[in-house]
């Protein structure tokens, strides 16, 4: 089996060239002149202490490109340092690249999206992008969701109105559905987000479509409902529904077409099933409406505070299966 050897050099900076795909773009606030300049100062005293790690230059014999440190590299030529200590590592591959600046927490949010969208180009499934760098399928697609983001959501997050992602994730799904309200919720300059508001958005849009469902389901809600006399249809057979009681109510308690009637419970039958568990010991209900990235995972949302997300169902325990009212 062939090996790969790490090699340690002192190699002269003029022989080493910035890998124009890495993960960091020029706005990372690590690349700032004022951090840069920082950096530098401290190689001045004590030197490089952490090696680069570089690959040969595939088009250029005798160069090589840096695979990371490229912060340690600008920094010692404004040092004027004219050699960097660096490991040459000809196995490194952008996963490890990506990997290992996420460790540092060196990636913007969008830089790390970024970078999962060039997997995704390559074919890679979310699953195998998540083994690669160390992180869940949940985590790969929240970040990937920022490459197609809403006009309005885009916007708040460019400006930095919106900086947690999770958080953003959440504003994208409910943008589906409800589109115009997210709009106007997002480009309100006195919006704060928060899992707290974010809680009372997800609320009032719940609230809102369950009002509009119990306006659809009376009368003058739907006309297809009623016949040209004003009689009652039933929705199933169309057949008018006759009062039975002395006052002129209907009977629905009797009609075996009535809404009333289809909802009655079946024996032995749970409905509006409600499943609990337990993550990291609180507890959380799947989210059996909300289709999962990849096999073995589900939504969850805690009970305390609303929350949710993605989890590996490796992680969770079943504790109650319970019947919600209707």
């Amino acid at each position: 089996m062939a090996t790969h050897k790490k090699e340690l050099l002192d190699l002269e900076l003029s022989l080493i060239d910035e890998d124009p795909k890495q993960p960091r773009r020029e706005d990372n606030p690590g690349f700032s002149e004022e951090k840069i300049n920082e950096l530098a100062r401290s190689i001045s005293r004590r030197g490089v202490k952490t090696p680069i790690s570089v690959h040969n230059h595939p088009e250029k014999p005798g160069r090589f490109v840096i695979n990371h440190g490229a912060r340690r590299f600008r920094a010692s030529k404004i040092a004027g340092k004219k050699t960097i200590p660096a490991l040459i590592d000809n196995d490194y591959t952008s996963a490890d690249q990506l990997t290992e600046n996420l460790l540092r927490e060196g990636n913007t949010p969008l830089e790390i999206a970024a970078a999962i969208g060039e997997f995704l180009k390559k074919g890679m499934k979310k699953k195998e992008i998540a083994e690669s760098i160390g992180k869940t399928a949940g985590y790969v697609t929240q970040y990937a969701a920022l490459l197609k983001l809403p006009k309005s959501i885009a916007t708040a997050f460019r400006n930095n109105r919106i900086t947690d992602v999770t958080l953003t994730y959440e504003l994208v799904q409910l943008h589906r559905d409800y589109p115009d309200e997210v709009d106007t919720w997002v480009n309100d300059e006195n919006q704060e987000f928060t899992r707290a508001s974010m809680r009372y958005l997800r609320n009032y849009l719940s609230h809102k479509s369950e009002e509009s469902n119990l306006e659809s389901d009376s009368p003058g809600g739907d006309l297809s409902s009623y016949g040209s006399d004003g009689t009652e249809l039933d929705q199933d057979t169309g057949a008018a529904l006759q009062p039975t009681g002395s006052d002129g109510e209907h009977g629905l308690d009797e009609t075996g077409g009535s809404k009333k009637a289809r909802h009655q419970a079946v024996p032995g039958k749970l409905n509006n099933v409600i499943v609990k568990v337990l993550h990291t010991n609180r507890v959380a209900r799947l989210m059996l409406d909300r289709r999962p990235p990849e096999k073995g995972y589900a939504w969850l949302k805690y009970d305390d505070d609303g929350n949710e997300f993605e989890v590996t169902l490796r992680d969770v325990q079943l504790i109650a299966v319970e019947e919600g009212e209707l």
